[in-house]
């Protein structure tokens, strides 16, 4: 009986969505209302509105403010329920299989990763901070990041990883994301504007422009530092092993 009541669930609310899909405008109709007036909205007044240079940065933590802060909710919330499952490695005791093998990794291969990762490091800060006047942003930069600390574990292990970004900091940074865009959220509202509109009318005129500034790169800057701390928690909970005892290494 239950199955045929999901069955039956699930149909009507497929029909449902077929009903809605073919209610849309065609795909590129240049006479939708999202080409006659949203897209003529953003490219003529997205500076303007936002104070940021690159359109898709007043997008993404303006006009969508609400959609980006709960898409970094749901990347919170994903490394719970990882987390939830996997359990998160005991303070010093992370390994993987590489680890442990006698065979070191090559030479060349730590040679050239330590190279490259303060120019990866340092192109990551960059993306995060110039964010709102050329292409990047706290997404893209945390994810730089992140990847320069998977080639790092890569080179050097996951052990060696773990103790250069600890659990007690990665604890502390994973949900800064979530946090910034509340309390600049809180902050419009006390400054009597709206929430995340990265505007303070009781503050001087003078000085909102600095401030709508700071306060996307506050923005930018809780995305990148608990993104990249986000994708380094999952690395370590996905590529660590289980010793004798069933205890997490």
């Amino acid at each position: 009986m239950k199955k045929v009541v999901s069955l039956c669930f699930i149909g009507a609310l497929g029909v449902l969505l077929l009903m809605l899909v073919s209610s849309m405008p065609r795909m590129g109709d240049p006479g939708s209302p999202t080409n006659r007036r949203v897209v003529d909205r953003y490219l003529e007044k997205a500076e303007e509105e936002t104070g940021t240079e690159n359109v898709i940065t007043g997008v993404i933590l303006n006009y969508r403010g609400y959609d980006t802060m709960g898409e970094v909710t749901v990347i919170f919330t994903g490394l719970a329920a990882v987390l939830a499952v996997l359990g998160r490695e005991k303070r010093g005791r992370v390994y993987a299989y590489p680890d442990r093998s006698p065979v070191r990794s090559s030479i060349i291969v730590r040679s050239a990763a330590g190279f490259l990762l303060p120019f990866i490091a340092l192109f990551s800060l960059y993306t995060v901070l110039h964010g709102e006047i050329s292409p990047g942003g706290g997404f893209q930069g945390g994810a730089v990041m992140a990847a320069g600390m998977f080639l790092f574990a890569a080179a050097f292990g996951l052990w060696k990883a773990g103790r250069t970004v600890p659990p007690r900091l990665r604890f502390a940074v994973e949900g800064a994301a979530p946090i910034t865009f509340f309390l600049v959220g809180v902050a419009g509202l006390l400054g009597g504007g709206e929430f995340l509109a990265y505007m303070l009318p009781r503050v001087s005129a003078g000085l909102q422009p600095a401030l709508r500034t700071w306060l996307t790169l506050l923005v930018e800057g809780g995305i990148g530092a608990g993104g990249a701390m986000i994708f380094i928690s999952v690395l370590m909970a996905l590529a660590r092993e289980e010793v004798g005892g069933g205890q997490a290494a």
